[in-house]
């Protein structure tokens, strides 16, 4: 019987723990797709015919944290675009809603972004994406004063035009890190001669 207690009463803890931890809604609705932008300037959406990113081909994080910028924000959470062709998923991904986020509870204020890139690059981080200078890349804006929710409480959409809410975003081909070095050094030698 003792045994039984204490299966119950762990059960009870982990329970009351799982609903604890802040949720967030951790995908994109059709009426925000994913976009890509080809080496010539012409936007698409990810998964669509004649675009050059496919169904499956882009992982995308979830950032969240109390900073301003990306870079100041933890990824909590991955997942890749729909493999659907289907008009009404094609250029989204859906990470869980609600998505749990360990070691954040309910109701605290963070500020989130997404950022996505292809595949391709084999990166499984943001920044290795962009240090690798292969496929694309890109990210949203940061969405200011989010409250995790929890338990059975649905989160607003995460994507939308209102407060604490990012717009869709856009991946754009990544720089080799040859090219950005050579327009730095193109940028400095401007700045040199101007001076002159």
């Amino acid at each position: 019987m003792k045994k039984l207690a204490t299966l119950f009463a762990m059960v009870v803890v982990n329970l009351g723990t799982a609903l604890a931890q802040g949720t967030i809604d951790f995908h994109n609705p059709n009426t925000f797709p994913l976009r890509v932008a080809d080496a010539g300037g012409t936007v698409t959406t990810v998964g669509a015919a004649g675009s050059p990113l496919g169904p499956a081909s882009v992982r995308v994080g979830l950032f969240i944290g109390t900073g301003s910028t990306l870079n100041s924000l933890t990824m909590v959470g991955m997942t890749t675009n729909s493999s659907s062709t289907l008009p009404l998923f094609v250029g989204t991904f859906n990470g869980g809603n609600p998505y749990a986020i360990a070691g954040h509870p309910q109701n605290e204020v963070v500020n989130f972004a997404f950022a996505a890139w292809s595949i391709s690059s084999g990166a499984l981080t943001y920044a290795d994406a962009i240090a690798s200078g292969i496929g694309y890349a890109g990210n949203s804006t940061i969405g200011v004063g989010y409250t995790l929710a929890g338990g059975a409480t649905t989160p607003a959409l995460t994507f939308g035009n209102g407060a604490a809410q990012v717009q869709g975003f856009q991946l754009n081909p990544v720089p080799e890190p040859s090219t950005i070095a050579l327009g730095l050094l193109g940028a400095a030698a401007l700045f040199l001669r101007r001076r002159k």
